[in-house]
C-alpha cells in the first residue's frame, strides 16, 4: 500500500499548534516535527550525541502521512483551514502552504519515521521526559521520568508552553496535593504531578483519541493507583470536587471560557496553572483569573510563550 508524504515548513513556535490541529484528523497515526533553534531546546546531560539531534533553525519541518486514498485536494483544503485555525487562535503560521510537498511512498517508509522528530527531553531540576522506544537508552540520574508513547494525542513534552506548565508544577510542593489536568492529551502534566507527589489526579479531556492514549501513557508509568483518566470537561458529572492545584495547557480562548468552572473547581488557596497563549494574549488571562478569583503569583516565559501560576483567594 502506498501512503502520501505530506511535508510543510512552518515558523517554530507554530510547530506543536499546527501539529496539535493535525492530530485530529483520523487518518494520520503520527506527525513528525525536526528542526527548530538550537538555543530553544537545552539539555546537556545528554551529551554529544544530543547536539547531532538540534538544528538552528526558526522553521520546523513538519511530515505527515496519509493513506493513498486521501484525495491530494482533499489534503490541501483541510491543510489551508488547519493553518486558519491556528492563525486565529493567535498562532503566526506564516505561509506555509507555499512550500507543500506532496508525494506518494511505500508502507515501509513512514511506518516509524514519525518517531524519529520525539528526543528525551529534560525540565527544570526533577523530570525527564521520555518517548517510550528511548526509555532502556537514557541514564536517568535523580530525575524522576515520565514516559510518552504520543500516538495521535497532543503533548510530546517538547513545547515550550507543555514545559513551562512542567517547571510550575516543579515549584511547589505536590505533596499528597489532589491535582485536575484539563485537556490532558497524553497525561503528559497528570503523570509528572503523580511523579512529584501528587495524592490523586483527575486527567480529563474531551477526545476519545486523548484518553485512549493517556490511560497507555499511564499505565506504562505505573501510576494507575493515582491518575484516573476520564472523558470530558469541567461539567462532566464526575469532575464533583475541589482540588489543590488545576493545570490547564489549551488556546487562550477556552481557558477563558473554562475560568468560572474552573474557580469553583479549585479550593481556597489552591492553585492554578495555565498555558498555551502568548505573550500578546496575556492579559485577557489575566483579566479572567482576577475576574475569577485568582492572583497571579508566577509568570514563566519561553520565547513568545507564557504561564501564569495564580492562587485562589479565600
Amino acid at each position: 500500500m502506498k501512503w502520501w508524504q505530506v511535508r510543510f515548513t512552518v515558523p517554530w513556535e507554530a510547530a506543536e499548534a499546527v501539529a496539535a490541529v493535525l492530530h485530529e484528523w483520523p487518518e494520520i497515526q503520527g506527525v513528525s516535527m525536526e528542526g527548530g533553534p538550537r538555543e530553544s531546546v537545552k539539555n546537556p546531560e545528554f551529551g554529544e550525541w544530543m547536539d547531532e539531534q538540534l538544528t538552528d533553525s526558526e522553521t520546523t519541518d513538519i511530515s505527515v502521512y496519509l493513506p493513498e486514498t486521501v484525495a491530494e485536494a482533499d489534503i490541501r483544503q483541510r491543510l489551508e483551514e488547519a493553518i486558519v485555525r491556528v492563525n486565529a487562535a493567535g498562532v503566526h503560521v506564516g505561509s506555509a502552504l507555499d512550500n507543500l510537498n506532496m508525494s506518494l511512498v511505500d508502507e515501509s517508509s513512514w511506518e516509524n519515521a514519525w518517531k524519529d522528530g520525539f528526543q528525551p527531553i529534560a525540565v527544570g531540576d526533577k523530570l525527564m521526559i521520555i518517548p517510550k522506544w528511548w526509555v532502556d537508552k537514557v541514564e536517568m540520574g535523580s530525575r524522576e521520568a515520565v514516559v510518552l508513547e504520543p500516538g495521535m494525542a497532543f503533548g510530546t513534552g517538547t513545547h515550550a508552553t507543555t514545559q513551562l506548565c512542567l517547571e510550575a508544577l516543579q515549584a511547589f510542593p505536590l505533596n499528597g496535593a489532589s491535582v485536575i489536568d484539563v485537556g490532558c492529551g497524553t497525561a503528559v502534566l497528570a503523570i509528572a504531578a503523580a511523579k512529584l507527589g501528587a495524592r490523586q489526579v483527575l486527567a480529563i479531556d474531551i477526545d476519545p483519541v486523548a484518553v485512549s492514549a493517556a490511560r497507555a501513557n499511564v499505565a506504562d508509568n505505573g501510576v494507575e493507583q493515582t491518575i484516573v483518566v476520564e472523558q470530558g470537561d469541567l461539567l462532566s458529572p464526575s469532575v464533583d470536587t475541589t482540588y489543590d492545584v488545576l493545570v490547564a495547557n489549551i488556546l487562550r480562548d477556552i481557558l477563558i471560557r473554562m475560568m468560572p468552572q474552573a474557580a469553583e473547581k479549585v479550593a481556597a488557596g489552591g492553585r492554578i496553572v495555565l498555558s498555551g497563549f502568548v505573550t500578546s494574549q496575556e492579559q485577557a488571562i489575566r483579566d479572567a483569573m482576577d475576574t475569577h478569583g485568582f492572583a497571579v503569583e508566577q509568570r514563566l516565559r519561553k520565547e513568545d510563550w507564557v504561564a501564569l501560576v495564580g492562587r485562589k483567594r479565600a
